[in-house]
């Protein structure tokens, strides 16, 4: 199997929350005009106008030769470290033969995923403004309080958090009727494998309406769509457009039991969280499937044993074609919310919880993971003050019921220590 060919050069369109167009949602490069001085983006380019750009056919070429891609790198990290990566080489042999000589790749994509913008109603721990407007604005009015908090947010960069630009600011570039119409014409006529993500989607009224432009052109039934939620929010509409589908999902994340997702997920409400499974279950039919998605990351990995638990219980006891679980959300950045970053004591203690417990292999992979000093020990004093400073103003500011130093009394021990 090849270690650098992936297939969404050749069948995968990938729309970024603020509209610009990338290879897939890990990579973190826009894709550039080929004049190299702008970027794709959906609020001044269609799908089709970067589908054969200079920098696409470069990288199918690449690809083919069996050269790595700047934009995979971060699917080669997890691969290295024995974490299942989004990288996908099905179909290889049949791309390779479709793809002209400059790299040129005559039919269209039948997958996708769009980000909805970032409006949502939560400001998750590992979230950005990117994201999540809320956060955003959360970030600017902590600010606003305290400066040089804010200030030495925007130094910290990727340690603490990914995007402080334009604090507050709403990505909706899918507003505009001619850009939107064009998207779902796109969307309707070429892609059968269809992932809707946000901000939080269920709160966009575009996601609504895309779904009802392909139920007017006749295309719902060919489609499978998998939509991405934190389970705040439900609305009755979809019981009539989802069954009508070849299949859905709703990849659900939840970081945590109980009072441990709330705190990640803030504001989110564990009951509701539990109503909203509650509601996809009773409209789940033959072509419906929920499946977990924890966005594996510091403030929960010690529990990880537990969700897992809890979520086969809810299922009835076993995962099957209903019910799944997938470790494909594990946090690289923000660096505080990656597990690495915690003392090795921790580290060591929390493999030992996990291990006592057996699921699969990406389960055990992580569990080795935990067992690896990843950075120097000045990077590890770095980030371990870093997650302290962060974590304590932002708890101070929503005034939450328990704090970080709370919830995990033995990580806040063993990193005021180190």
């Amino acid at each position: 199997m090849s270690k650098v060919f992936c297939d969404k050069p050749f069948d995968h369109n990938y729309i970024h929350p603020n509209g610009k167009m990338r290879l897939c949602c890990t990579t973190i490069q826009d894709l550039p005009t080929d004049n190299k001085y702008n970027l794709f983006d959906a609020n001044k380019h269609t799908v089709e106008d970067y589908w054969n750009s200079n920098r696409m056919k470069e990288i199918r070429r690449k690809m083919i030769a069996g050269e790595k891609i700047r934009d995979c790198a971060r699917c080669y990290q997890q691969e290295e470290q024995g974490v299942e990566s989004l990288r996908s080489t099905n179909g290889m042999d049949d791309f390779i033969k479709k793809t002209d000589e400059d790299g040129t790749y005559q039919k269209n994509a039948t997958s996708m995923q769009i980000q909805l913008g970032n409006i949502c109603n939560l400001k998750c721990k590992m979230c950005s403004q990117m994201y999540s407007h809320m956060h955003g604005m959360e970030t600017r009015d902590i600010g606003e309080q305290d400066p040089e908090w804010l200030h030495w947010v925007k130094e910290q960069g990727a340690n603490v958090n990914n995007w402080t630009n334009e604090l507050g600011i709403k990505q909706e570039w899918y507003r505009s009727k001619e850009i939107k119409l064009k998207m779902f014409e796109h969307i309707s006529r070429n892609i059968t494998e269809l992932c809707v993500i946000g901000g939080e989607p269920t709160l966009i009224p575009e996601f609504y309406e895309l779904f009802e432009y392909c139920d007017q052109q006749g295309t719902l039934e060919g489609k499978n769509v998998t939509i991405v939620t934190n389970l705040t929010n439900t609305n009755p509409r979809l019981t009539s457009w989802l069954p009508k589908l070849k299949s859905w999902k709703i990849w659900a994340s939840v970081d945590g039991v109980g009072e441990r997702t709330e705190y990640i997920r803030y504001p989110s409400k564990w009951n509701k969280v539990l109503e909203s499974l509650e509601f996809y279950r009773s409209i789940m039919g033959d072509n419906g499937n929920i499946t977990l998605s924890p966005a594996i990351q510091l403030l929960n990995i010690d529990q990880l044993d537990d969700i897992v638990k809890w979520w086969k219980d809810w299922c009835g006891g076993e995962l099957n074609d209903r019910y799944g679980f997938t470790w494909l959300a594990t946090v690289w950045f923000p660096l505080i919310c990656n597990p690495s970053m915690a003392p090795r004591e921790w580290r060591l203690k929390v493999a030992d919880k996990l291990s006592k417990y057996k699921f699969d292999d990406n389960y055990d992979n992580l569990i080795a993971g935990l067992k690896v000093d990843q950075h120097t020990p000045e990077k590890y004093k770095e980030l371990q003050t870093a997650f302290i400073k962060y974590n304590d103003r932002q708890d101070q500011f929503r005034n939450v019921k328990k704090t970080w130093r709370e919830l995990l009394p033995e990580l806040e021990k063993s990193i005021s220590k180190a």
